[in-house]
């Protein structure tokens, strides 16, 4: 008899030591994907971060906002995967997920560089550049409230919604930050126009200076 127990205790430990086993060679990989797109996704914005410190301390204070939003990035991505092991691995590895936090990190690039530029540009007057500044202020707001929309996913209140519900919600999420991606770079082309339309401009202006003082 004790020889049966000895055996039947066995065979669960070995029941039970192969299903832990499975679950960690399922649930290795997921997050090592996971991690290492958590990773990237960080260094982009911690680079973006220490760039714009520098100039905010260099007295540049439209990177004010490169600093404030990509550190706002980081802080809502480390709740995001903080969150992911709530959810079902289907969720996790949702392709669109990371595609919302990649366009956000578009978003602020998009606006640091071009700020940088207009800012450097003598055809851009300071109140034209306080009212671009204003305006990629409202865009950057909108697209890291999408971003914030993201984290219901894993907010005990939304735990209950199915994976089928969660995916169509990310879809919207995705959709919604790939039309303030395009709202920004068209504004950003807009501004670039009208940079480029000024320096054509002054510099008409300048050759007629030089004809008419030639004469």
């Amino acid at each position: 008899m004790k020889t049966k127990v000895t055996i039947l205790g066995l065979a669960i430990l070995c029941l039970s030591a192969g299903k832990a086993s499975a679950q960690l060679v399922v649930t290795a990989p997921v997050l090592e994907v996971q991690s290492g797109v958590q990773t990237g996704l960080q260094n982009t914005m911690k680079g973006l971060s220490k760039a714009a410190n520098v100039l905010v301390k260099a007295g540049v204070k439209e990177q004010e906002l490169t600093k404030v939003f990509s550190e706002k990035n980081l802080q809502l991505a480390k709740t995001w995967y903080d969150g992911l092991l709530q959810v079902s691995s289907a969720v996790r590895n949702y392709r669109r997920v990371q595609s919302v936090f990649e366009k956000q990190g578009k978003i602020i690039q998009t606006y640091s560089t071009a700020i940088e530029t207009l800012r450097q540009s003598r055809y851009v007057q300071p109140e034209q550049l306080s009212l671009m500044t204003a305006t990629y202020t409202k865009m950057l707001t909108e697209s890291a409230n999408t971003l914030s929309d993201l984290q219901t996913i894993v907010s005990p209140a939304m735990l209950k919604m199915t994976d089928a519900e969660r995916m169509r919600f990310i879809d919207k999420l995705d959709t919604k930050i790939s039309d303030q991606l395009g709202l920004i770079q068209y504004y950003t082309e807009r501004n670039f126009v009208q940079m480029h339309m000024a320096e054509q401009k002054a510099q008409d202006t300048q050759a007629l200076n030089a004809f008419m003082g030639a004469r």
